[in-house]
């Protein structure tokens, strides 16, 4: 293929060209038309060089990087006119062959390329005659069109390229339907074929549609990437597939990747199943609060499939299932797994969870139970689509008896009919109506529904658990000698649980929000957290009842926290109940400082296990074994001490030891004990040189409070250079912890503040035993980390930890009682560290790659402004949409 030198014609206008590029041969009628193609000429030829006549021949080939047949031949360049012989040592050595022009990167030749070994989900966009198919990874769609929106405006002000600006393996812009792709060019002929490199298509273009790169374009590596299946059977085009690299490649070096099955959700009800085989069996009725109205419901199973759950503990012993490596989801809709219970593992439902320490909460879909676990695995895909053999029934409406007394005498004889002509032709059944029989007589009709362990898509506010006659208990509160609140021993462990789940709780924006009857979690510094219903509102404070103890509190509004899912289906295992015996004993005739009220007041402290026997058909009544070697029961222990008042005990005079034991009659004893006193002889004389240690010991130690100390805010102003200490969660609450110092002198002074908080810290004899901070008191901290002492601030106390705020870092952890000492006043100087806002903070974008971005910083430049909050900043970064899309990274 050849030329015509005569019929050149400029790359702008059209018009018969005479002149060219000096470097690379572009072809234009004057400098005018040069300078308006200056844009797209300059990716790929150096600063504006001189024109020339136009003898020699158009260019052939710039892509020296790209493995690409060349189309035209090269020549040297024709002897240049006298005019212009000033130029020839620029040009006596260029070849066409040759050109100067800048190296395009080959990144985008290489596909992005998801994990080895495990499944991803993504888009099949192509599929070719050979039955390699293309597909995009999902995860990477926002990147993908991100990506897509700069390249169309970075190629806004392009023109259009010729035939001989390309050859065949070139990356080029390519304008379809209105968009701009990234292509690669894979033949040339009256137009061109283009792949287009992020989806795999091959489409047909005319050249006035391509357009040449920019450097942009080269530095991404492909999003598609073309792949093997065993078979295309159910592949189509747009669809989503789960696939996973096998690690080796075709002969042509098409990856090959295996499909995962699709399985069958078994979230419909058993029906066409059940319609073989109608028998169930009752597994429980959920308890129900009368007077909220809440149904009556039952949980059956059907009989079939009794070897489901050896099947699945077999399946896992012999090939130990595949652990969950990807994070679980926040908004936790239907997500299925395998539970390692106390009876073995389960097929299960999520409902919540816990990060740390890692804890489940989940409903056991062939028991009708919910647990707690530590262990979960991916059910095996040969066990998932089998169908839940748990569902629920409600009766009819005027349905007046007890639902499970019915099922109860029934037994083994009971089974369920569905009306099939009415179920005809639908795919989707959650719920239909039905008959349960005992014996071949009616029971009740019933509407059956699909139950994912959710019991408010029931019409119940709560999974309450009955306590089993026989099982173990504790008394969590007392009433009166009379009545107490027992509650399982499994619920000990809900105290750490309602800890960890504070992160997950948000508090309330407005007082309005917190609704009578609603459940809340209490975060209360003397009473540590738990769950509660609101009760009332009593002079500006909530009345709230623990349920899982049955204690009653009045809570201010800023110690209540909304409920999470781990919170509203964790069981309730509490009752009220009276005391064998002793709730027939009339009130007047017992003293109202019975020594038995004495003894149940210590088993509530204590939280002493017992055994529950129920003397009654409803559990209204009980007694409480203990474990002793000749078990003796709560009642035979109260009734002899029913009439028996607690001793009157008096405070002994100063420095006399313990009074003997209180006789009966209180004015005897005070005679007793005044005799006692005259006879003793006084006290000897205190030594003469007392340790001056004793003295200090004394003193009441001395407090000092954050409030107090002086604040070294960020200075207001434009370009400011800030420090920034502490980005942990600022992707959720919007702000980060910055400090600014004048000079090199004051960091000095501050860092030689840190160094002797260590050394002090590190003092043993400075710790004081059963020290207990203050909210909002300094102190010294031992950090968990790296086992360094700082200054700290307490921000509440639980128990026998503290949660502490590290004022000069603004990170904050909980720590034990015991690595916590009182704050010397040597060390009480000014806080440089500031809580800084993000400007233009919006949960909906992806503040974590801010969050990274600073972290990696470690110092900004932004401008300062007045924060939202007393001694706080808002901070503007310049350039914030940048790091956000990641081109700054």
């Amino acid at each position: 293929m050849s030329l015509d030198i005569n019929k050149l014609t400029c790359i702008v206008c059209g018009t018969l060209a005479s002149l060219m590029c000096q470097r690379c041969g572009e072809s234009y009628c004057n400098d005018v038309c040069q300078r308006r193609d200056w844009q797209r000429h300059k990716y790929f030829c150096s600063i504006m060089p001189p024109l020339v006549k136009a003898s020699i021949p158009a260019v052939a080939s710039r892509h020296e990087a790209v493995p690409a047949p060349v189309v035209n031949n090269a020549t040297r360049p024709t002897t240049i006119p006298n005019e212009q012989i000033a130029l020839e040592p620029m040009v006596k050595d260029l070849k066409i062959s040759e050109p100067i022009e800048k190296k395009w990167s080959l990144t985008w030749r290489e596909s992005i390329m998801p994990p080895e070994k495990e499944f991803f989900e993504c888009r099949v966009t192509y599929i070719e005659k050979d039955g390699s198919i293309w597909v995009v990874d999902v995860a990477n769609t926002e990147r993908l069109e991100r990506l897509t929106d700069n390249i169309a405006r970075s190629m806004q002000y392009q023109k259009s390229c010729l035939f001989q600006d390309i050859l065949v393996g070139d990356l080029v812009g390519v304008n379809v339907d209105h968009k701009m792709f990234r292509g690669e060019v894979i033949a040339l002929n009256a137009g061109a074929e283009v792949r287009l490199i992020d989806y795999g298509v091959v489409v047909s273009c005319d050249l006035q549609d391509i357009y040449l790169p920019v450097p942009r374009m080269a530095e991404y590596n492909a999003f598609a990437l073309r792949v093997k299946l065993p078979t295309n059977a159910g592949v189509q085009i747009n669809k989503n597939l789960s696939l996973r690299l096998l690690g080796s490649k075709t002969p042509d070096g098409v990856e090959q990747v295996q499909m995962k099955p699709k399985m069958t959700i078994p979230l419909n009800l058993p029906v066409q199943m059940l319609a073989i085989n109608p028998e169930v069996s009752f597994v429980r009725a959920l308890q129900h609060d009368a007077a909220l109205k809440e149904p009556q419901v039952a949980l059956l199973q059907i009989k079939v499939m009794d070897n489901l759950n050896d099947d699945l503990n077999a399946r896992l012993s012999d090939k130990p299932g595949q652990l969950f490596t990807e994070p679980f989801p926040e908004e936790i809709r239907t997500f299925f797994l395998a539970a390692r219970t106390k009876q073995g593992y389960r097929r299960a439902m999520l409902l919540d969870f816990i990060e740390q320490p890692m804890l489940y909460l989940v409903y056991e879909m062939d028991e009708g139970r919910i647990s707690l676990t530590d262990d979960v695995r991916r059910i095996p895909s040969e066990l998932l689509g089998h169908a839940l053999r748990v569902f629920a029934v409600t009766p009819a409406e005027g349905y007046t008896r007890s639902l499970q007394q019915e099922l109860t005498q029934g037994g083994d004889n009971l089974c369920i009919k569905f009306n099939m002509e009415n179920l005809q032709g639908k795919d989707k059944l959650r719920t239909a109506q039905a008959t349960l029989l005992a014996d071949n007589a009616q029971v009740s009709a019933v509407r059956a529904m699909t139950f994912l362990g959710r019991v408010c898509d029931l019409g119940h506010k709560y999974w309450r658990e009955s306590i089993e006659n026989g099982s173990l208990v504790y008394i969590s509160h007392v009433i009166n000698y009379q009545e107490v609140c027992i509650s399982s021993v499994q619920t000990k462990q809900y105290e750490d649980i309602f800890k960890y789940v504070e992160p997950k709780c948000p508090p309330f924006r407005q007082s309005s929000e917190v609704a009578v009857g609603s459940l809340v979690l209490v975060v209360s510094p003397s009473r540590g957290n738990f769950r509660a219903e609101i009760t009332g509102l009593e002079n500006n404070k909530f009345a709230v009842r623990n349920i899982d103890t049955g204690s009653t509190h009045l809570v201010a509004r800023n110690n209540l926290r909304m409920p999470c899912r781990f919170l509203e289906n964790l069981p309730v295992c509490q009752c009220r109940v009276k005391i064998k015996t002793i709730c027939n004993i009339p009130s007047s005739a017992v003293p109202p400082n019975t020594v038995a009220l004495q003894t149940l007041m210590k088993l509530f402290a204590q939280k002493t296990e017992m055994q529950v026997d129920f003397e009654d058909a409803d559990g209204s009544t009980v007694d409480l074994l203990d474990f002793s070697a000749e078990p003796q029961s709560l009642m035979t222990r109260m009734l002899p001490l029913m009439f028996t008042p607690v001793a009157v005990e008096l405070e002994p005079a100063l420095s006399l030891p313990a009074p003997p034991v209180v006789a009966p009659e209180p004015i005897k004893a005070l005679q007793a004990e005044q005799m006692a006193a005259i006879e003793l002889p006084p006290l000897p004389p205190s030594p003469p040189n007392s340790p001056i240690e004793n003295d200090k010991s004394s003193k009441v130690m001395d407090r000092h409070y954050f409030n107090d100390l002086e604040r070294h805010l960020l200075p207001l102003g434009e370009n400011m250079l800030v420090l920034i200490l502490n980005t942990t969660g600022l992707h959720k609450t919007g702000y980060a912890t910055a400090c600014f110092f004048s000079s090199e002198k004051v960091a000095e002074n501050f860092q030689n503040l840190l160094d002797l908080v260590a050394k002090i810290g590190s003092v043993d004899d400075t710790l004081k035993p059963g020290y207990l901070p203050d909210v909002g008191e300094m102190c010294l901290t031992l950090f968990s980390e790296d086992n360094s002492w700082y200054r700290g601030v307490c921000q509440r106390v639980i128990g026998q930890k503290a949660s502490i705020l590290y004022c000069d870092f603004g990170n904050s952890e909980v720590v034990p009682l015991d690595r916590i000492k009182p704050i010397p006043p040597d060390v009480l100087h000014g806080v440089y560290a500031t809580k800084c806002f993000i400007d233009g903070f919006d949960k909906a974008k992806n503040f974590l790659i801010l969050e990274q971005y600073l972290a990696d910083k470690n110092k900004i430049l932004c401008n300062v402004l007045e924060g939202p909050e007393p001694n706080t900043r808002l901070i503007n970064i310049p350039h914030l949409d940048k790091i956000l899309s990641q081109e700054l990274i």
